[in-house]
């Protein structure tokens, strides 16, 4: 998996025109998924996320050691 916020990032730009309809965004996401991503969206509970945003919000929780952050030279 590369970085889960960059393919959320890239999810969310490509599904612009079903911004107002979260629960069709949910549903779409589940279909990108894959390999790791895949195996835990199928490992959810049912009924576990009610909300786009708690699934975005858990998805990168769960991802988030693949985050990658830019260090600049100043900031050292």
């Amino acid at each position: 998996m590369q970085d889960p916020k960059m393919d959320i990032s890239k999810f969310q730009e490509e599904a612009i025109e079903y911004e107002l309809c979260r629960d069709l965004l949910t549903k779409l996401l589940s279909h990108i998924l894959k390999d790791d991503a895949l195996k835990w969206d199928f490992q959810l509970p049912k009924s576990s996320i009610d909300r786009y945003e708690d699934l975005i919000h858990s998805f990168l929780h769960n991802f988030s050691y693949n985050i990658v952050e830019k260090v600049y030279f100043k900031g050292l």
